[in-house]
């Protein structure tokens, strides 16, 4: 009889046991899958998030400013400042075209060229500016075969539509500008305006 009873005991004894060991195997397989939850939980952060697409910015977003440079004739400083209610995209070059009094294009070779150096993508949140150099080849109002610009159209690199760009003059300067343009070199986009008109 305390045969029997002993083996009783014993085999509670071994089936608790056993539920306390399944019971420990299962929270151990349970604490690897909610540590593969947190990881993919980490990868959804800010950090591992794709950043915010900002569409390149059009004719429509900026005020495109020629100034000319004090001492150097044909060099421009052009400004292109953020003047819509959105954040926009500046990435690459300007197209820039000389226009006459009738507001037609003149055909002049232009080139871009990466001065300082190659674009640099800047984003523009309103009132922000991107800055770009540009140089004209000069020739002499006197020569029939040079169409004299007095303004420019602008347009942004992978943008939408034109502008007409204001150019700056001189508080002394009187009339309007002339540029007896032959060719035209157009510098790259960048976010401040530190050497854009070293040509």
């Amino acid at each position: 009889m305390k045969r029997n009873r002993t083996r009783a005991l014993g085999a509670v004894a071994a089936l608790a046991g056993g539920v306390a060991l399944l019971t420990a195997c299962g929270q151990g397989i349970a604490a690897p899958e909610q540590g593969g939850n947190a990881l993919t939980g980490q990868a959804g952060q800010p950090g591992g998030a794709a950043q915010e697409q900002v569409a390149a910015c059009s004719a429509d977003d900026v005020d495109v400013t020629l100034t000319p440079q004090p001492g150097r004739p044909g060099v421009l400083l052009l400004t292109a400042v953020n003047s819509s209610q959105e954040a926009c995209t500046v990435d690459g070059w300007a197209d820039l075209k000389p226009l006459d009094m009738t507001g037609s294009v003149i055909d002049v070779p232009t080139e871009q060229v990466e001065v300082p150096g190659a674009p640099t993508a800047t984003r523009l949140e309103p009132g922000e500016t991107a800055f770009a150099g540009v140089q004209l080849e000069l020739g002499s109002k006197e020569d029939p075969n040079v169409r004299v610009a007095t303004g420019f159209s602008a347009s942004m690199p992978g943008g939408e539509g034109t502008t007409n760009a204001h150019i700056a003059s001189p508080s002394n300067a009187g009339g309007y500008p002339e540029f007896p343009v032959t060719a035209v070199q157009i510098g790259s986009f960048q976010p401040t305006g530190q050497g854009v008109t070293v040509f």
